[in-house]
């Protein structure tokens, strides 16, 4: 069992390198995301929100395993923190549950065990990690108290997370089916076991970096937990063992903290939660991770995924005080993908639900800012400031080698080709077949570099031009549209009418411009008027202006008018030169970043409007504190940010 008083270095280890530089990925996220301690929203969320935190420990064959520890009852309340590296768990376990076992020698003794953990809200699909060591625990009777000390805290994809409204469900009956923790080398899971990985749609994985002894101070070691989600069915067991489990890697947030893990720790563990009928499995095995062609073997279509060799399970029935609220069911999350059935599988037959797109123009309105147009096989239904997610394969891996040069580049292998951007101009009443994004070139990455490039050169390199693109048949798929974040009610929210604020960092801009669309549409006396400030940080301030322009297009001919009111806030290092907007849309520009002071989001009237942040996280650190210094509550912004 590992022990530590270290705390997590801002640095990635040698593991998470190794991944990172195979995957030829640039350096997305900082390693300076990692806190050393629990931000004071992550402890009120974890205090107040969660029916339930998976949290993992070691065995005494170092194995990860997770448990889902809850209230006794189920109900919310039974994590606490009083201080920003301190959280309380109080919890009531059943037979089989593995952290009995785990924390019950070292840490009683006073050793300081490693330990992690990640609060999920179904609902919301609001998602933090967190890490450290067992302070203290005291287990009498199948309850449960730990106290945690956090030195390192994250927060992760939520792409994957399938939307569940729970709740309290304490009259429970916990059933120990199996309990094998050391399997022979001939065992296979049961059936039943193989039937219930098989309908499961989320699961929660464990790893652990154990440091070498040259890597231990800088980097000590520490373990990992992790939602993963997707379609029921999307882990598989391989038939021809009956225990090894195959778990597709789904592009997250790009840190690859677990794959990382692995590379230097070969173990996982996997526990997968009904919560339709309070059944727990918990597996722990051997892990590797595969890469390309070894992975299209194993599961064509996949070219990464990790493969778990069970050596130890456990199956509980009827454990878990949470469960799915009255009729509710699970609403899939867009972002999933289609299984991927084992090459030795004999795959039911299933109706592709990909849906066919073509990329017929093209608008470059600055070196590295495009707005590019799809026309799908069938009509959609686009709500305002959705997103799209794009399975790219043909365009990256197939047909921008006949229109552009490409080196070899192991990333067109390895990547998944699955991108999400949010819409800017939504499908209309003339046409429900295309739609558009609006998106940056990013530095060294793949997707928006080929797109770019694609387009300058069968526009001639016209760097402000339209392209047409219809007729080379540039065609990618649409896996799903995501969630709307941000739907506005037409009714007005009080007396008075609608009073918004949205702050947009660069090409966080996106959902607004989708929005004011929206806004145009349902601008009507009986609906109250609408007054938007909107506060813009933004490198290109007259593409951006035009940007605005053109999501206003429906009241272009109405000229002024009393039921909407819009005052844009425009910070900049650069001048406006010409601006389309006419004057009943008020422009104030600023030199420089966004404030933070509080006396400019009072005087914009922040306070009283329904606050929206959109753009890269300093964008949104930056804006946040500049509303909390203003009395606004940070727990009622939405917050969108484009790290994954």
């Amino acid at each position: 069992m590992l022990s530590t008083t270290g705390a997590r270095p801002n640095g990635w280890h040698p593991g998470e390198l190794a991944v990172q530089n195979l995957l030829a990925l640039p350096q997305l996220v900082s390693p300076e995301a990692i806190v050393q301690a629990l931000p004071r929203q992550h402890s009120l969320f974890h205090s107040t929100r969660l029916h339930f935190v998976p949290m993992t420990t070691l065995d005494r064959k170092a194995r990860p395993w997770t448990s889902i520890l809850t209230a006794r009852d189920g109900t919310i309340g039974f994590i606490s923190s009083s201080s920003e590296t301190g959280l309380t768990i109080n919890a009531g376990l059943w037979p089989g549950d593995p952290i009995a076992a785990n924390l019950s020698g070292e840490a009683k003794n006073g050793k300081n065990v490693l330990i992690s953990g990640v609060g999920v809200e179904l609902t919301t699909r609001r998602r933090n990690k967190f890490g450290g060591y067992v302070q203290k625990v005291l287990l009498e009777d199948m309850d449960l108290t730990l106290e945690v000390f956090v030195n390192e805290a994250l927060g992760q994809c939520p792409k994957y997370i399938n939307i569940r409204t729970l709740a309290s469900h304490p009259s429970t009956s916990p059933e120990l089916i199996y309990e094998h923790l050391d399997m022979d080398a001939s065992d296979r899971l049961p059936a039943e076991v193989i039937s219930f990985v098989h309908a499961s749609d989320a699961v929660y994985l464990a790893t652990s970096y154990v440091a070498a002894q040259i890597d231990a101070e800088r980097f000590p070691s520490h373990l990992g937990t992790n939602h993963r989600g997707g379609r029921p069915g999307f882990v598989r067991v391989r038939p021809s063992d009956g225990r090894t489990l195959a778990l597709p890697n789904y592009s997250g947030n790009r840190l690859l903290n677990s794959l990382g893990n692995i590379q230097v720790t070969p173990l996982a563990g996997l526990t997968f939660p009904d919560f339709a009928t309070g059944s727990i499995l918990y597996i722990t095995g051997n892990a590797n991770t595969l890469w390309g062609k070894a992975a299209q073997d194993l599961m064509p279509g996949c070219n990464i995924l990790t493969t778990i060799t069970a050596t130890g399970f456990v199956f509980v029935r009827n454990a878990l005080p949470v469960r799915h609220g009255p009729g509710i069911d699970m609403e899939k999350s867009p972002y999933c993908p289609p299984i991927r059935y084992l090459a030795e599988e004999d795959p039911p037959a299933r109706v592709a639900t990909d849906v066919d797109l073509q990329l017929i123009s093209a608008t470059i309105h600055s070196w590295n800012l495009g707005t590019f147009t799809f026309e799908a096989a069938e009509p959609l239904v686009v709500l305002p400031a959705q997103s799209a997610v794009f399975d790219l394969s043909d365009v990256i891996r197939e047909r921008a080698q006949k229109f552009i040069p490409l080196v070899d580049d192991p990333r067109r292998a390895n990547d998944d080709c699955v991108r999400t951007w949010t819409i800017s101009v939504p499908t209309s009443r003339v046409s429900l077949n295309t739609f558009s994004i609006t998106i940056r070139e990013k530095n060294e990455g793949l997707a928006t570099h080929i797109l770019f490039e694609i387009a300058r050169t069968l526009g001639g390199n016209d760097a402000g031009g339209f392209v047409d693109l219809r007729s080379y048949d540039i065609t990618a798929k649409l896996r799903s549209l995501g969630a709307d974040h941000y739907a506005l009610d037409p009714v007005p929210a009080a007396e008075g009418g609608r009073r918004l604020l949205w702050a947009a960092g660069g090409i966080g801009i996106t959902p607004f411009l989708n929005l004011l669309d929206q806004v145009c549409q349902l601008v009507h006396p009986s609906n109250g008027a609408w007054d938007i400030v909107l506060v813009v940080s933004t490198r290109e301030p007259d593409v951006t202006l035009q940007l605005i322009w053109r999501s206003l297009s429906s009241v272009q001919k109405r000229g002024p008018s009393v039921d909407v009111k819009i005052s844009i806030y425009l910070f900049s290092h650069r001048p406006v030169v010409t601006s389309p907007l006419p004057n009943w849309v008020s422009v104030t520009e600023h030199t420089g970043r966004v404030q933070t002071s509080p006396n400019f989001f009072k005087d914009i009237g922040a306070t009283d409007r329904d606050c929206h942040i959109c753009g890269p996280l300093p964008f949104i650190q930056s804006v946040m504190a500049g509303l909390e210094l203003a009395g606004v509550d940070a727990e009622v912004v939405r917050r969108e940010r484009f790290t994954y």
